[in-house]
């Protein structure tokens, strides 16, 4: 069968885009004819796996996101794919992959000449194609908890939604190399046994907290934080990041880099893995941490804290901007011997299936399609 899967940008260091195309990947493993469709992408282009890029202009993303939608309408007339998944929200589609919470709720907040511009009519108007009742498309879910948010401003039917597994890389697991690897990384970024590497992964630095986890670090002890670098891999070092470090005097206690395709070697090197993310509708990274026996302090506001609670490898934090705990938590996993937390990840992963959610989506669209 044919399969068009479409979205608005793709990076390769996206959350989202690395799962939309380890599903195209699949499906066509599977033998069915996959194409990608976007308005601009950034990274290799992927072997048995069309990519047609409909190149759209506007300086703002919702005037962007309006003409793609429309010309990706006008494509999908003329080759009339059997099924069509959409990972971000947008009109004509089967399946949608809810990566993203809901729009309407997030904004509910901002003052009301807010829903007058363009920007919010636009991403409401696209949204209400998925969610409203005159949409059939399925809804995969990554969050149980926005199903609520979903339902109480379009009125979707229960029916329409389904919950995925989660669906983590196989090679971000601990292997027989992680001494290697650990070995490598440290030395790679200078940090002795004796030091405390805290990791933090993510393509947007600010939605993922990282001015909470520079905050966090220049509020260790003394001769804690001597001791103590941070590395937020993800992407460029932004201004405010790099003015926020010098304002805090850390700015020799935190390394910044662009996204990087050594993530396994990344996460056997760290002591730590901390994501104070203001908001993260999954927290991918969170269950690469647990695959890897890697600690983790989280923010309880992403989709997969439960699973750190769960497993015992760590803690997942309530109001982090109004929560001491906080920091404590964060020295205990710095000064204390975290190996129980490590064994209650790896265990927690052999006893879990942490790894099935590209296999169900691939499941769900031949379900469509017959």
């Amino acid at each position: 069968m044919r399969v068009a899967f479409v979205l608005f940008r793709y990076f390769a260091f996206g959350g989202m885009q690395r799962d939309m195309l380890a599903t195209a990947e699949l499906c066509a493993a599977r033998g069915h004819e996959v194409t990608v469709y976007c308005h601009s992408w950034k990274g290799d282009r992927p072997g048995g796996v069309a990519v047609e890029v409909l190149e759209v202009s506007g300086r703002a993303n919702h005037v962007r996101a309006a003409r793609f939608d429309r010309a990706l309408q006008e494509q999908l007339t003329a080759v009339r794919p059997d099924v069509v998944i959409g990972f971000d929200k947008m009109s004509g589609l089967d399946l949608y992959f809810a990566a993203d919470p809901c729009f309407v709720t997030r904004t509910t907040s901002r003052p009301w000449p807010y829903r007058l511009l363009p920007r919010y009519r636009t991403f409401r108007r696209l949204e209400g194609t998925v969610f409203g009742r005159e949409s059939k498309a399925q809804i995969l879910l990554l969050d149980p908890t926005e199903r609520s948010n979903f339902q109480r401003t379009w009125c979707t039917a229960d029916e329409r939604f389904a919950i995925l597994p989660a669906g983590i890389a196989r090679d971000r697991c601990k292997g027989n190399d992680a001494a290697e690897l650990r070995r490598a990384g440290r030395e790679e970024f200078g940090v002795g046994e004796e030091d405390r590497l805290v990791l933090l992964l993510g393509a947007n630095f600010l939605l993922k907290g990282l001015d909470r986890a520079m905050q966090a670090v220049a509020d260790l002890p003394d001769g804690l934080r001597e001791r103590t670098q941070l590395l937020a891999v993800g992407q460029n070092a932004p201004t405010w990041a790099r003015a926020l470090a010098a304002k805090l005097g850390i700015e020799k206690h935190v390394t910044m880099l662009p996204g990087r395709q050594d993530i396994p070697r990344l996460l056997q090197a760290a002591d730590v893995l901390l994501h104070p993310a203001h908001r993260d509708t999954t927290g991918t990274v969170l269950l690469e941490a647990v695959v890897a026996g890697l600690p983790v302090l989280c923010s309880a506001n992403c989709g997969y804290a439960h699973h750190i609670t769960a497993s015992q490898c760590g803690f997942a934090i309530a109001n982090w901007a109004r929560n001491s705990d906080a920091q404590q938590r964060f020295v205990e996993l710095l000064q204390n011997d975290t190996a129980p937390m490590r064994t209650a990840a790896l265990h927690y992963a052999k006893q879990h299936d942490l790894h099935a959610m590209h296999a169900e989506i691939c499941n769900r669209i031949e379900a469509i399609a017959r």
